[in-house]
């Protein structure tokens, strides 16, 4: 990948010194202040924001997990799918085997559930940039009582970095395996001696070459925030985000060779299916504007506004992928995909107000909202189905430079919008015991146009209940119960009669344990939990089915467990740990086998985190870190009454880490994959994902 050019650089070094000079000058007009200043800072959310509402965790019935930024940083992850091994109940899912892809309590939520500030992040191309992010916030379980449509699963809710009190400035340098190149900046300053006024600028430049071959990313990340708060109850921060990614992407490969065996040998996960020399290329640019306005006209009224416009493009030419394999096993057929190109923007608003007030005995905590959404897209395409060939064991290159100009382009228009309004009491009898009773309206409408002739219009609505209740048992324990019901439309998926498929609708019941002392030694949660998930659209493989055309398969249910917490035992010392027991089946089908395991699902899911850090001494501030995640065996696909899959073995990935400290420098190393374990989260005949070898990072960062 090309390397850092000039002119980026001197943007970031240019924006570097200006924010430092006005963290500098707002630290002198502080010294020649001639009274002192009360600082009212801007107030830091004590529980997630995917709560919507200031619960504390030990009344809230949701199961929340929350990844803060310090995790992220230690585990030295890029990736949201990497992060979320953190998570009890989230595993790998596929999405070409590039993008993140992942499951929460055995369904997919790659699409439709990614949040950014608590709005719909549907851009849908892997722009999530973890050093722009405060932490990661994952609702399991359906959440449309408060958010509207989305899979049954849950949502990943992503918390951008705020404006903070106190002046800094963190410049790193980081390099790695292939050849990885970073440079990274965050800074902070007040802009007023009271503190009023606030601003944050992150900055990254990134290029790095993949393990595939011919494949690699250059990005540029700039995320600025200004905060203003006039006075301690109102405060009204600006968020803004850009992207510019140039990428060559890779492709999933064959499972010949790789998570199967092939009578001429084992294949390289390095192999790049895409041709070599015209290589994959992918570019997304995307920027977006928002703020986030809070305000308490008393201990018992406050509002509460999110907004954001985004604008999004995404194109790519030259990519290849496998469609079939020659009876030799030698060689693949590959199908051409693309040119392509979007263009899109997405605008969503997002009002609510509670309130507080008592009956009685009864303690009440009303937050009632509406919120609208609204995204439009034009893409055209190209479909090649070749077949391209190419031998896996001698690859010639050099071969596929265009698609075939006899196959035509294809073009797409789409318009989805959505409203809501939702109402929930928390309800408090007493200090001991909460019911929480909520529900959300949804109207969703879907257009759209194939070749500029416009489909017709269609519309669904949804009431999405939740109720849910806590008990205390101690200060710091307390039981939970909790169901809720999700709603996604389905209005762009066509039966082959024409006909459009009614929303997937699905249910949760769950109940466990949630720890969380008030010193922050200790907190975790045990849940037990099912999830049925009904109107299920999948592919139409009938001979008679015209293209793109789908069949409702029944009724899919996911049972499990989820174990998961953290704990500092001594000084310098904390541990982290989830596992997940998972039984994903099919219970209802026509074409599925009844009883079948579904996908991509492990049945075991563990993960651990520790970290030492030496606290006195020659040594203090050195500090280590190991984790280990496992996934137990999995299918690759789920069976048919015709048909049984072939099984993914189940592999562990160990990560190792070092840390030190010494006055405003800071040096970490990373090693994810230290035994380089040959592994294949997901996989089919024709789109087998590698996952990541052995890599290895090296930073050095100075906090001015």
């Amino acid at each position: 990948m090309r390397k850092i050019a000039i002119s980026s650089a001197a943007t970031i070094a240019v924006v570097s010194l200006t924010f430092a000079q006005a963290a500098f000058a707002a630290e002198d007009d502080k010294d020649k202040a001639e009274d002192p200043i009360i600082v009212t800072g801007v107030a830091i959310r004590e529980t997630p924001m995917a709560a919507k509402a200031d619960i504390p965790p030990l009344e809230n019935s949701q199961a929340i997990s929350v990844i803060s930024q310090q995790t992220l940083s230690d585990q030295g992850v890029l990736r949201l799918g990497d992060a979320l091994y953190n998570v009890a109940g989230v595993s790998r899912n596929n999405t070409y085997g590039f993008f993140d892809g992942f499951n929460i309590r055995g369904f997919n939520a790659s699409s439709g559930a990614t949040y950014l500030d608590g709005l719909l992040d549907d851009t849908g191309y892997g722009t999530s940039e973890l050093t722009g992010l405060e932490r990661v916030e994952v609702v399991k379980g359906p959440a449309s009582g408060l958010f509207g449509q989305g899979p049954l699963s849950g949502i990943v809710n992503l918390v951008s970095k705020r404006p903070q009190n106190d002046a800094f400035l963190d410049v790193a340098l980081t390099g790695g395996s292939y050849d990885m190149f970073e440079l990274r900046m965050d800074a902070n300053a007040p802009l007023t001696g009271d503190g009023q006024l606030l601003a944050r600028l992150s900055a990254v430049y990134r290029d790095q070459d993949f393990f595939v071959h011919h494949s690699g990313q250059r990005r540029i990340f700039i995320a600025p925030a200004l905060t203003w708060q006039p006075t301690p109850d109102t405060t009204l921060t600006l968020l803004g985000r850009y992207v510019d990614d140039n990428i060559n992407p890779w492709s999933p490969t064959t499972a010949y060779g790789t998570a199967l065996p092939n009578p001429n040998g084992p294949i390289s996960i390095k192999l790049s299916i895409n041709d070599g020399e015209y290589p994959a290329v992918q570019k997304n640019d995307y920027w977006n504007l928002g703020y986030v306005f809070d305000h308490k006209f008393s201990d018992a009224i406050a509002i509460h506004q999110s907004l954001r416009y985004q604008d999004f493009h995404n194109s790519w030419d030259n990519w290849l992928f496998v469609s079939s394999i020659s009876p030799d096993y030698r060689q693949i057929g590959r199908f051409y995909y693309g040119p392509y190109d979007q263009n899109g923007t997405y605008f969503r608003v997002d009002t609510n107000v509670s309130l507080k007030f008592d009956t009685g005995p009864l303690g009440h905590y009303v937050l009632a909202g509406f919120d609208y959404g609204r995204r439009s897209a034009d893409d055209t395409n190209l479909f090649d189905p070749g077949p391209y060939w190419l031998d896996l064991y001698n690859p010639v290159y050099g071969t596929v430079s265009a698609p075939n100009p006899a196959v035509a382009k294809t073009s797409y228009s789409s318009l989805t919008k959505q409203r809501g309004f939702y109402l929930q009491d928390h309800i408090k009898l007493g200090e001991l015991l909460t019911v929480t009773l909520g529900g959300r309206w949804d109207k969703a409408i879907s257009r759209i146009a194939n070749n500029g002739v416009p489909n017709p219009e269609v519309s669904d609505s949804a009431f999405s209940p939740r109720a849910g209740a806590t008990l205390a048992l101690s200060d710091s324990v307390s039981l939970y119960v909790n169901y809720a019901k999700s709603f996604m439309p389905q209005g762009t998926y066509k039966a082959s009669d024409g006909s459009t498929l009614p929303p997937e609708r699905g249910v949760n019941y769950e109940g466990g344990i949630k720890v969380a002392r008030a010193d922050g030694t200790l907190s975790g949660m045990a849940t037990v939990f099912q999830l049925t998930r009904a109107n299920v659209a999948t592919a139409d493989l009938s001979p008679t089915a015209p293209p793109n055309t789908y069949v409702l398969t029944g009724e899919q249910r996911t049972r499990g467990i989820e174990l998961e917490g953290a704990w500092r035992p001594l000084a310098g010392v904390e541990l982290t740990a989830a596992y997940t027991y998972l039984d994903a089946k099919v219970t209802a089908d026509s074409r599925l086998l009844v009883g079948a395991r579904l996908s991509s699902v492990p049945q075991h899911i563990a993960n651990l985190w520790a970290r030492y850090t030496i606290q006195s001494g020659p040594l203090a501030n050195l500090g280590a870190g190991l984790g280990v995640h496992h996934e137990s065996n999995r299918p690759a696909s789920t069976a048919t009454k015709t048909a049984l899959p072939f099984y993914l073995d189940g592999y562990t990935l160990v990560d190792g880490a070092l840390y030190y400290k010494f006055d405003d420098w800071s040096v970490q190393a990373n090693i994810r994959n230290i035994f380089n374990e040959r592994y294949f989260p997901t996989a089919s005949l024709t789109r087998t994902t590698p996952g990541e070898p052995r890599t290895f990072m090296v930073g050095v960062q100075r906090r001015f």
